[in-house]
């Protein structure tokens, strides 16, 4: 064997020992240039965490997982909901992936470069196959993106890629994407957004029903309002993942019922728990609490085209009247930090305490209220989800808080379709969600939400031209202490208009029976199933 090969070998072997970092490992591979030596080696993130964990990975077994919310659309053009993303991504896969350290793992893309200013090229797996049979190339990646722009279709994703000028088809392993000069956010949008689809399958089929990708899991049924059933893909172009033979989505959004479910044994895996009795099961041995992140941000979105939201005095009032420390302690019960920005105060992005540093100042609150002509009060509607159960919680809180400024608030309650209908068509006035697509804020939460061209805009915010500016200026900043700079710029700008309303980025955390492994949180916050296995013996 080479001095390389042995260098290379000895690395991997202390990254699954647990020994060195990922970070680490990617840099000393870097270093004796043994990248493409240490992809057989590592052959899927599962492999590591199963290290991590103390446990080798086995093969076989049904995961019966309950997330919170129902899926509505199947069509990764869209992520209408954040439970259809949780289904879907496990169907479809990306050309690169994002790890929980941060850093870019390959995927359908063995490997890829910058050649320059405009031009990245990406070099592709040779043995992915689509679940209707047919093989993956390069013109799938091509079609993909074409399609993503194709302006009858409508594609909300299209947002994340608009500074994507072409795909350029080099050979069926290689593909070369054409970018306006100094785009930096590329892979950080493939890795959360770019899960690729196949013409055939979409025109022979309705994605929205039946999704049909590459991903470790084939879908088998959806039953509406009861589970969707995927099951393994055999042709899948990592060999020894998935590792389970199927897995079960069911949507139950009552945290009591889950965690029932979960002690029981008919669950095995949930994403919540009631949040009171966080600490206390983290203690309990039959079940387990898995690495977790602060990855979500919760927020209040206002709908600015209609009373009184289109005024921004009313915006900034309700501002100076949030108490964030007292959402974070009695709706997340501590499970969550205060924080006026898409990340939590420990994220590298942070921007810092934001222009209403020091509230809430009643005071304050209710002279701008006065300024906008509501010196008597007001009455608005806050629109929550049930299924959702923090919403509520929020919103009764909310009403608390705005009380005392002359603010009545009422809480609305709508099911889950239902409630995007509202948001989308404008019909609300206030409402709060939470936003699973952080990894890198600027492009991926805060231009969404506040750019006026988003079609993510839900608070239809088209009053700074100022805003817009700083944020396509972020976009197209490259050096890293610049992209910061720009995104403070951007945080300052969002939060002294206030379409949105960062409150806390709360910390998600996997619940699983204890002879589940291979679980963890990511950045993109998907619920990569491929890593998971049961230790039945």
């Amino acid at each position: 064997m080479t001095l390389q090969k042995d260098q290379v070998k000895d690395f991997v072997g202390k990254y699954l020992q647990g020994r060195i970092s990922r970070r680490q490992l990617l840099i000393s591979l870097s270093i004796v240039g043994g990248t493409a030596l240490a992809q057989p080696l590592l052959a899927g993130t599962g492999v590591r965490v199963a290290r991590a964990q103390g446990a080798t990975p086995r093969r076989g077994g049904t995961l019966v997982a309950a997330t919170i919310d129902k899926p509505v659309n199947m069509d990764p053009a869209f992520s209408e909901l954040y439970s259809s993303m949780q289904v879907y991504q496990n169907v479809f896969s990306r050309l690169v992936n994002l790890e929980r350290d941060g850093t870019f793992s390959p995927n359908l893309a063995r490997a890829w470069r910058q050649v320059d200013d405009t031009t990245w090229e990406f070099d592709l797996v040779d043995n992915a196959w689509f679940h209707n049979g047919e093989p993956f190339t390069a013109n799938d990646v091509r079609y993909t993106f074409e399609r993503l722009a194709d302006p009858e279709l409508g594609a909300a994703n299209l947002v994340f890629f608009t500074p994507l000028d072409g795909v350029e088809v080099v050979d069926d392993t290689t593909v070369r994407f054409i970018t306006e000069p100094n785009w930096g956010g590329l892979p950080a949008a493939l890795a959360a957004f770019g899960d690729i689809v196949n013409q055939r399958a979409i025109e022979e089929h309705d994605p929205r029903l039946m999704p049909i990708g590459t991903g470790p899991f084939r879908f088998v049924e959806w039953v509406r309002d009861d589970f969707v059933e995927l099951e393994r893909w055999d042709r899948y172009f990592k060999p020894e993942q998935p590792y389970l033979d199927r897995v079960i989505f069911r949507a139950i959004s009552d945290d009591t019922v889950r965690l029932t479910g979960l002690q029981t044994g008919e669950l095995g895996w949930i994403e919540q728990v009631p949040l009171h009795r966080v600490d206390e099961l983290r203690e309990d041995p039959e079940i387990k609490a898995n690495p977790d992140g602060e990855f979500f941000p919760d927020l209040f979105l206002l709908n600015t085209a209609q009373p009184p939201f289109d005024q921004v005095e009313v915006r900034q009032a309700l501002q100076w009247a949030l108490n964030r420390d007292a959402i974070a302690a009695l709706v997340w019960q501590g499970q969550a930090a205060p924080s006026a920005d898409p990340v939590s105060p420990s994220n590298p992005w942070y921007s810092g305490p934001g222009v209403y540093a020091g509230g809430p100042d009643l005071d304050r609150a209710r002279a701008l209220l006065a300024e906008a002509g509501y010196g008597d009060g007001l009455q608005i509607r806050f629109a929550a989800q049930p299924q959702v159960p923090t919403q509520p919680l929020v919103g009764q809180l909310l009403q608390q808080q705005l009380a005392p400024i002359g603010i009545d608030l009422e809480v609305q309650s709508f099911e889950s379709a239902r409630w995007f209908e509202e948001l989308a068509s404008q019909r609300y006035q206030i409402t709060s969600t939470y936003w699973s697509a952080t990894a890198d804020p600027g492009e991926h939460c805060v231009l969404p939400l506040t750019h006026s061209q988003s079609p993510w805009n839900f608070s239809a915010f088209n009053q700074s031209p100022e805003l817009d500016a700083a944020l396509d200026a972020l976009r197209f900043t490259v050096d890293p202490e610049a992209r910061r700079t720009a995104y403070a710029n951007v945080m300052a700008l969002q939060q002294e208009q206030s379409p949105a309303v960062f409150q806390v980025n709360f910390k998600r955390t996997y619940w699983t029976q204890p002879n589940v492994y291979g679980v963890e949180t990511v950045p993109t916050l998907e619920l990569r199933m491929e890593d998971v296995w049961i230790d039945d013996a």
